[in-house]
């Protein structure tokens, strides 16, 4: 290639420096176009393991998201069912008190009755 390329020089005259000189150039060019080329595949790569690892790491924040509202549903149904029981407790005592004070409400009727009937005897 070597020898050839000298002897397309030395023989050719100016259209053979001129030829000599394109080969040179479409050489040169095409170096560059290689190096741009793998330059840009580089940016390329890394943009690639940017957006992979963005990816990754908003699939892992999802699925944190995802146990923590799982974990918050299970806490707060647990405590809704507590206060359910507590509630319905309540209730019952509250029934309980109901019940005594009618009965304490009779009780100070029939004393009031008999108050009534003695002060009535007398």
């Amino acid at each position: 290639m070597e020898q050839t390329f000298l002897d397309l020089v030395l023989n050719g005259g100016p259209l053979g420096l001129f030829a000599g000189y394109l080969i040179f150039q479409t050489k040169s060019m095409q170096s560059r176009f290689d190096a741009m080329s793998e330059k840009s595949e580089s940016r390329e790569d890394d943009l690639r393991a940017r957006y992979d690892k963005v990816i990754t790491d908003l699939q892992a924040e999802k699925i944190s998201i995802q146990t923590e509202n799982q974990q918050s549903v299970i806490t707060l149904t647990s405590k809704l069912d507590l206060l359910e029981r507590n509630l319905t407790e309540l209730e019952k005592k509250l029934d309980r008190v109901i019940l005594s004070l009618d009965n304490m409400s009779q009780i100070v009727q029939e004393l009031r009755m008999k108050d009534i009937a003695r002060e009535t005897r007398e």
